[in-house]
Order: structure tokens, then C-alpha cells, then sequence
């Protein structure tokens, strides 16, 4: 069931709209998952496309720290943190109830990641990550998106990498654009449904890059 009036709810820190939690259960990656979703928070009640493209999509081999921006009920995370239980993964959303059934879920499925509530600029102040993962909020402006890539280029550590998913019909061109803009190296993995997914490294004017 779309969500499409509960948008502007997503990114505040506690929705207004009343509660209706809705589990549903999916095949990620070969792993049968379950999930606790509710209203106010990105993708009630299914899980969105281009979130599955990134979940099958990413690779996270030779990480250590691994950040999922922008967790919502916390697909990407708990994908992470299955597929790769010797990461330290870390989930961060505005939206306290995302975090709430961000922290369910790791529950659900057997998973292990630290989730923060609040503002990624500010509770990730100082910390850096081999990998961020995000499905970037397309529905908030462009604007927006281009912070968190702004923002993924200050939080990677030396040599590591951004992954992003971006719908075709949506500008995926441009962000590409804007990664290219960003990041030294900007590679398509995957194409499909609509959906194309990017992986980011070596962000320009970083010191730590140019040695």
C-alpha cells in the first residue's frame, strides 16, 4: 500500500499521524526477513524497489564500519548485518519511530547494529565509516539528496565507498552528475526497474585522498 500522504512525516523527528504497524516478510539476498513497518515512516508496508535493488546490489566485503543513512524500519541495515555479522553497523534516522522499528527489526531477524535517532550531521559528528549506504530522499528536492552526498564524502574514511540507489525517472542522470562532481571515482553497478545503483569513491578535495 503506497504511503503518498504520509510523506512530510517522514522527516521530522516524531510523526503526528497515528500509529498502524504493519509486518511484512520478504526475501532478501537468499534470506527470508521480517519486518515491523508503520505509518510515517518511508515504504509502509512493502519494501521499496529501489531499496531491494541496493540491498541485493551492495557490497560490503572488507568493510569494518558501515553506516545505513537515512534508515527508515531498516531494510539496508539489517541486510548489512546478516549478510556480514563481523561489521559494525550503524543506522541513523531523524524519525524517532523509524528507529523505534529499526531497532525491532534487528530483533526480528537475529541482526547486531547501534541506531541513533536524530540528525546524521549532528550525531555522526567525528565518526567515519569504510561504507554508507542510502537511499536518499528523492521526495524532499533535489537539494536534499545532494546534502547526503556531501555529507557521505566528509564520513568516509580513506578508500572507502558510497552507495546509493536513484530512480531513472527521477533524475538519476543528474545525481550521477552530481556524485561525478563529488567523488573521484563514480561507478553504475546495476540497472534495473527503473532503479540504478552507484558506487562512490575517493572524494575530491579530501587531503587523505591526495596523498
Amino acid at each position: 500500500m503506497a504511503d503518498n500522504a504520509d510523506r512530510t512525516h517522514y522527516f521530522v523527528a516524531r510523526p503526528e499521524i497515528p500509529s498502524e504497524p504493519r509486518i511484512i516478510e520478504v526475501e532478501v539476498r537468499g534470506r527470508r526477513l521480517s519486518f515491523v513497518t508503520d505509518r510515517g515512516v518511508f515504504s509502509y508496508g512493502k519494501v521499496a524497489s529501489g531499496s531491494r535493488l541496493l540491498a541485493e546490489q551492495m557490497d560490503l566485503s572488507g568493510a569494518s564500519e558501515v553506516l545505513d543513512w537515512g534508515c527508515a524500519w531498516g531494510l539496508l541495515g539489517v541486510v548489512a548485518a546478516r549478510k556480514w555479522p563481523e561489521l559494525h553497523v550503524v543506522m541513523v534516522d531523524v524519525n524517532e519511530r523509524a528507529c523505534e522499528l529499526a531497532r525491532e527489526n534487528l530483533r526480528r531477524n537475529h541482526a547486531e547494529a547501534e541506531v541513533i535517532a536524530g540528525d546524521a550531521r549532528e550525531v555522526l559528528a567525528g565518526r567515519r565509516f569504510d561504507a554508507v549506504v542510502c537511499n536518499p530522499p528523492i521526495s524532499a528536492g533535489r537539494a536534499a539528496v545532494v546534502g547526503v552526498m556531501d555529507h557521505a564524502a566528509q564520513l568516509l574514511s580513506e578508500g572507502g565507498s558510497f552507495w546509493m540507489v536513484a530512480a531513472t525517472k527521477k533524475g538519476a542522470k543528474t545525481l550521477q552528475r552530481e556524485l561525478e562532481a563529488r567523488f573521484g571515482e563514480v561507478e553504475r553497478t546495476a540497472m534495473r526497474g527503473g532503479f540504478r545503483v552507484y558506487r562512490a569513491s575517493k572524494p575530491i578535495g579530501r587531503e587523505d585522498d591526495a596523498r
